[in-house]
């Protein structure tokens, strides 16, 4: 081909292809606007644009040889595709359709070009799915447009082939070449754009941060800042920042320490976080924690300083004040008589303080937060501390104890060494248990003092009537319960008036204490003997009689009582009369037995002083009748 004829075809393929520049820088130029809108809608104006653009390089088609007509509609199609999918495509190749049908002429070449490159660009969008587009899909694309372009020549008649194939390598080259070219223009508008929207975003979040954030260079001076930053310092906007200093706000000493712990953080290359004071736009004083990171280039250069500011005057306020609580707390709970225990839901301390270690010195050293609560019961038990308790193994034990943490209470713990203490207990909602403790051994020896005067007699230390028919009620209830006997005994002393009138009161009182001796040492192991009242006794023997067991515990009592009594310069011989029932012979209430014992005493008296009666209730009866 004559140079001047390659001059020829050049020059409209390379207007063409200007053309299709023009179009993209169009595109281009709305991309604000077009960012606005939904992706939908983004496509269809894609389309359109793609549309006017595929339009346009076919009405500049030349004509490559006589009767062959050249232009960019190929890769304009293939190129909508990729970016646009499936609206964009349709749009683009339907107009192109319409359009070749109308030019006329070689319409098979034409119409199976359209829908070739149309094929290319849907497929290429469909492999790639909804990943980004790379530079290697460009370069796949324009070598299948480019062979489209050379396949396509083999439609057509014979006599155009011949020279359309001298040709071919620039038809080839050209379609590679323009469609490569279009896809670089579009994809680079696309990240641009993609980069616009990021950086918009990105803007927006910091200015709606509440916190401050800047970049400054290695200056100091501020490169960027956010509205808070700007609010901070007391400027007007963010813009009124920019290439100002700390220096330019603060005072000359605060804003010195502000940037010498930016030359630090330059100077080693690494972030800090600081505590530091700040003075806010309304003059008030706060503090500010900071976060200063060295900011660098591709190459690894500190060429600035990002700065994150965060207002936590509040928090320090509140800290302080909790700091201050705490501290009057843990004064509290170190100089509180009793002793105080946190555990968790498996039982291990969480909190003691110094009272609780105190109240247990054996296992003091197993006493802190951390310890199990089951071990150290097995160390007090070990030691001493905690006695086992009468038939009680340490299983036995350590299940009592861990079962004091699962719910409320008060209960009293009798230590080895006789103190005891109250153990009060509360069940948090999470699972925790909080345990106080108290040494309440002076209280108990003293209510266990109050409790023995008011069931004991104060002369000869026997129980007195109120113990004695509490003892009675119960006995009755186990023998009920156990089918055993009970053997319930009065006894009155002899001429007990005639030792008071002769000798004083003194005396007689000596004589109650001596018989009251008597008789413990006369009943049994368990036994019981009380004094209801002056000079009347009564004795208590719970177990199987035999028919002998009564007669027995009589017999040994006169005995013991009918011993001479020598005091001072006097010998007395004391002596007394029993009567006694058995239950459940004679009777099955308390207060029946009380009376049938009274009878017999009273059947015992009227034989004579110095004997005994068991409750008899035909001797009643004739004594009832003879006296009635």
């Amino acid at each position: 081909m004559p140079k001047g004829s390659v001059v020829a075809v050049w020059q409209p393929l390379f207007a063409n292809l200007a053309a299709s520049a023009v179009m993209l820088v169009a595109w281009s130029s709305v991309g604000d606007f077009v960012a606005r809108l939904s992706e939908t809608r983004q496509r269809l104006l894609f389309g359109v644009v793609m549309t006017a653009g595929t339009v346009g390089s076919m009405m500049m088609a030349f004509e490559a040889s006589p009767g062959v007509y050249n232009d960019f509609r190929g890769p304009m199609i293939a190129v909508t595709g990729l970016f646009g999918g499936v609206p964009a495509a349709v749009m683009a190749a339907g107009a192109a359709l319409m359009y070749r049908l109308y030019l006329g002429g070689a319409v098979f070449s034409g119409v199976l070009g359209i829908m070739l490159a149309t094929t290319i660009g849907l497929l290429g969008y469909a492999l790639r799915r909804s990943r980004r587009i790379r530079y290697l899909d460009l370069v796949f694309m324009a070598a299948a447009v480019a062979t489209l372009s050379s396949l396509l020549v083999l439609t057509l008649p014979l006599e155009k082939q011949a020279v359309l194939i001298s040709q071919l390598w620039q038809r080839v080259l050209l379609a590679f070449v323009a469609t490569l070219l279009l896809g670089v223009l579009l994809l680079q508008e696309m990240r641009r754009r993609e980069l616009s929207v990021a950086n918009q975003l990105f803007r927006s979040m910091v200015d709606a941060l509440p916190d401050c954030l800047n970049i400054k260079g290695v200056d100091g001076r501020f490169l960027a800042a956010n509205p808070a930053t700007a609010k901070l310092m007391g400027a007007a906007s963010a813009d009124d920042l920019l290439g100002k200093t700390d220096f330019d706000f603060y005072p000359p000493e605060l804003a010195k320490q502000f940037r010498d712990d930016e030359l630090a953080v330059l100077r080693e290359g690494k972030h800090a976080s600081i505590e530091q004071p700040g003075i806010f736009a309304n003059g008030s004083t706060g503090w500010l924690s900071t976060l200063k990171a060295p900011m660098t280039n591709d190459v690894g250069d500190v060429i600035g300083l990002i700065t994150h500011n965060r207002d936590v005057t509040l928090r320090r306020t509140l800290q302080t004040k909790l700091e201050e609580t705490q501290a009057y707390l843990d004064q509290a709970l170190e100089n509180m008589n009793d002793g105080l225990a946190m555990y968790d839901p498996d039982g291990v301390i969480l909190f003691c303080n110094n009272r609780y270690r105190e109240l247990f010195p054996l296992t003091a050293h197993l006493r802190k937060p951390g310890a199990s609560f089951a071990d150290i019961i097995r160390a007090s038990v070990k030691l001493g501390e905690e006695p086992l308790g009468p038939r009680k193994s340490l299983d036995d034990r350590l299940a009592e104890k861990l079962a004091t943490l699962r719910e409320d209470g008060e209960t009293l713990v009798e230590l080895g060494d006789g103190r005891t203490f109250a153990l009060r207990t509360k069940v948090l909602a999470n699972g925790c248990t909080v345990q106080t403790i108290s040494d309440v051994t002076e209280r108990r020896s003293f209510e266990k003092s109050l409790e023995r005067q008011a069931l004991h007699d104060p002369l000869t230390g026997l129980p007195n009537r109120a113990f004695f028919n509490r003892e009675l009620n119960r006995l009755v209830d186990k023998a009920r319960s156990e089918s055993g006997e009970l053997v319930v005994m009065l006894l009155d002393l002899d001429r007990f008036k005639e030792v008071n009138d002769n000798f004083g009161h003194a005396v007689g009182d000596m004589l109650l204490v001596e018989i009251a001796r008597r008789l413990e040492k006369a009943i049994r192991r368990g036994d019981m003997v009380a004094r209801l009242g002056g000079d009347e006794f009564a004795v208590l023997m719970y177990g199987p009689t035999d028919g002998t067991g009564d007669v027995s515990l009589a017999t040994r009592i006169m005995k013991n009582l009918s011993q001479p009594l020598k005091m001072d310069d006097v010998t007395l011989l004391p002596g007394g009369t029993i009567g006694y029932t058995v239950f459940p012979r004679d009777q099955a209430d308390p207060e029946g037995l009380l009376k049938n014992a009274d009878k017999a005493l009273y059947q015992a008296k009227a034989r004579g002083r110095g004997t005994w009666k068991a409750y008899d209730p035909n001797a009643v009866a004739t004594t009832a009748a003879r006296r009635g």
